[in-house]
C-alpha cells in the first residue's frame, strides 16, 4: 500500500513544485537508524508500524524503492556512506571490528574544508578499533554532541536526546556557514524492550511475517518490540523536524532519512538478501525536491557522499565509486528515470568472529529492479557462524544477533517439521543464488541452478564480475586480506 495520494500538513511541509536550485549550498541533515529493513516504514507499506513523520517526508519528498546499503553490517555500511566507496576497497573498513584508515577521504571532512560546520549525535561510525594506528579518529567531526540526555527511557532505548543535542549544535554554530549534521539513532538495534510493542498498541494482526519465519505469537511479539523502537525513532525525527521549522531552517535544508542495514533477525542483517541490504531512503528539500514521488532506480547509500558534494559544488574525489543521485532528487518524475542505473552491488566479508580462526563468510551480490544474484566465495563455511563457536554477546551462530526470534529457531532446530525453516536461515548455502523479486520477494526459491534461468544468471554474473574488476575488488584476484584482520573493538 502506498501513501503517496495527497499532501500532508504535518510540520507544515510544502507541496509546491520544484524551483530553481539556489546557489547557496544547502544545509544537510542526515538521519540514520540502526538495523531497519526497508519495508518497516508506513510509506513503504507496513501497516503495523506507525511512522507519521517518516511518512510525511515521503509524501512531501521522494522515496526510493530500490535503495541498498553497501554492506549489511554496521561499521562497514557507515564506512561506505562516509567514503562513498564499496566496502571491499576500504581494507579494515570493510569489517565490523575495523576502522577507516586516514588515507581514505570522508565526505564530512571535505564539507568542513569547504565552509561547512559539521556535527553529529548518537551513533556515529562505530565501533572503530581502539588506538588503531593510521585511523580516522573523527570522521564526523571533532566535537560529539551527546551530553543532552533523557532522565528515563524504556529499557534498550538510548538515553541520548537527539533533538536537544542537535539544538545545542545549532545554537553553537556559525550561522554564516551551512551545516551538515548526522543523527544516528541507536534504535531499532537490539536489545528491544520486551513487551513494549504490545503495550504501545501495535496490532500484531497487521504484522506480515516473511515466509521464512514461523507464524507464531512469540515471533510476532518480538517483531512488535522491534517496531516499537522504529516508532521511537520516528517520534525523535518529528521533534527534529519541528526544531528545524522553529529555527527557520527548513527552507534550505536537505533531509535524508535511511538506515545502515536490515533488521537484526535471521536471514536479514549480515546477509545479502533484501531484508539485510535493502534500505528505506527518503529525501526532502522544501521547494527544491518535488514531492509525492517514488523512484525505482537502483541506488546505493555510497551514492550519498558524491551527491552531498555535488550539491555543495565540491569536486567529487575520483576514488569514490558511488555516483551522485542529484538528477534523481531534482527530477519531477516517478518510476525508472536513469537508463544508466541498471543495478547496485552489495558485499560482506566478515561480521562477527563467528567461525574458527575468525574467518568471515564472503559474499557479493548484484541487485537490479527484478533480480538478485549472489556469489558465495566459501560455501563450505557456515553463513551465519557455526554451532560450536561461542562469542561473548552474540552466543553461538554469532552472525545473528541474540533475540527472542533467534532463541526460538535454535530451540526448535531438531523438530523435523521445523528443520527446513531452520536451514533457510542457519544452514549452508550453495556457491550461487538467484532470486526473482516479483514472484519471490522473500528470496527463498533459489533459481541459480534452474536451466530455465541460466541466461539470466550468466548475464548478471558477467555484470557483477565486470563491476568488481573495475572497482578493484581483491576477490577478483583471488585475494582475501580480510581473513587476516584480527581486530578487537
Amino acid at each position: 500500500m502506498r501513501f503517496f495520494l495527497y499532501c500532508t500538513l504535518i510540520f507544515s511541509f510544502s507541496c509546491k513544485d520544484t524551483s530553481v536550485i539556489s546557489k547557496t549550498p544547502p544545509n544537510i541533515l542526515f538521519v540514520i537508524t540502526d538495523d531497519q529493513s526497508w519495508l518497516d516504514v508506513g510509506s513503504y507499506g507496513n501497516q503495523a508500524v506507525r511512522t507519521p513523520h517518516m511518512n510525511a517526508l515521503a509524501i512531501n519528498g521522494v522515496q526510493f524503492s530500490n535503495a541498498y546499503t553497501a554492506a549489511p553490517s554496521c561499521s562497514p555500511s557507515r564506512a561506505g556512506i562516509l567514503t562513498g566507496q564499496d566496502i571491499y576497497r576500504l581494507e579494515e573498513g570493510g569489517v565490523l571490528t575495523g576502522f577507516i584508515r586516514d588515507k581514505f577521504t570522508v565526505f564530512p571532512t571535505l564539507l568542513e574544508a569547504n565552509g561547512y560546520t559539521i556535527g553529529a549525535t548518537g551513533k556515529r561510525y562505530w565501533p572503530k578499533t581502539k588506538n588503531a594506528p593510521g585511523a580516522q579518529d573523527m570522521p564526523l567531526g571533532k566535537q560529539e554532541f551527546r551530553d543532552k540526555r533523557f532522565d528515563t527511557v524504556p529499557p534498550g532505548i538510548s538515553r541520548i536526546d537527539y533533538t536537544a543535542n542537535f539544538e545545542y549544535f545549532l545554537n553553537l554554530r556559525d550561522t554564516s556557514k551551512p551545516f551538515f549534521f548526522w543523527v544516528g539513532t541507536s534504535e531499532p538495534h537490539l536489545k528491544h524492550p520486551e513487551g513494549y510493542g504490545l503495550k504501545s498498541g501495535i496490532d500484531t494482526s497487521k504484522i506480515i511475517l516473511p515466509s521464512f519465519y514461523p507464524n507464531v505469537p512469540l515471533v510476532k511479539t518480538a517483531i512488535a518490540d522491534y517496531l516499537f523502537e522504529i516508532e521511537w525513532a520516528d517520534k525523535e525525527l518529528g521533534r527534529i523536524l519541528n526544531l528545524l521549522k522553529e529555527k527557520g531552517l527548513d527552507e534550505n535544508t536537505l533531509i535524508i532519512f535511511t538506515s545502515d542495514n536490515g533488521m537484526p533477525f535471521p536471514r536479514a542483517k549480515a546477509t545479502l538478501y533484501d531484508y539485510g541490504v535493502r534500505m528505506p531512503l527518503i529525501a526532502y528539500w522544501k521547494n527544491k525536491i518535488k514531492g509525492n514521488r517514488v523512484v525505482e532506480d537502483p541506488v546505493s547509500l555510497i551514492d550519498l557522499a558524491p551527491t552531498f558534494l555535488e550539491l555543495a559544488s565540491i569536486e567529487i574525489p575520483g576514488e569514490m565509486t558511488g555516483r551522485s543521485i542529484k538528477n534523481l532528487l531534482l527530477s519531477d518524475k516517478s518510476g525508472k528515470l536513469d537508463p544508466n542505473r541498471e543495478f547496485v552491488v552489495t558485499a560482506i566479508e566478515k561480521h562477527t568472529h563467528a567461525r574458527p580462526d575468525s574467518l568471515g563468510f564472503p559474499r557479493r551480490a548484484i541487485h537490479s529492479v527484478d533480480w538478485t544474484y549472489i556469489v558465495n566465495y566459501e560455501p563450505d563455511r557456515w553463513p551465519i557462524g557455526d554451532s560450536a563457536t561461542y562469542i561473548q554477546g552474540w552466543d553461538y551462530y554469532g552472525d545473528i544477533d541474540p533475540s527472542a526470534i533467534k532463541k526460538y529457531f535454535v530451540a526448535h532446530k531438531d523438530d523435523p517439521s521445523f528443520r527446513k525453516t531452520f536451514d533457510q536461515s542457519f544452514g549452508k548455502v550453495p556457491r550461487e543464488e538467484l532470486y526473482h523479486k516479483e514472484t519471490d520477494p522473500d528470496m527463498v526459491n533459489n533459481l541459480a541452478y534452474d536451466p530455465g534461468h541460466e541466461l539470466t544468471k550468466e548475464a548478471l554474473e558477467a555484470k557483477l564480475n565486470d563491476y568488481l574488476e573495475r572497482t578493484e575488488d581483491p576477490r577478483t584476484e583471488g585475494k582475501a586480506p580480510w581473513d587476516f584482520y584480527y581486530l578487537d573493538d
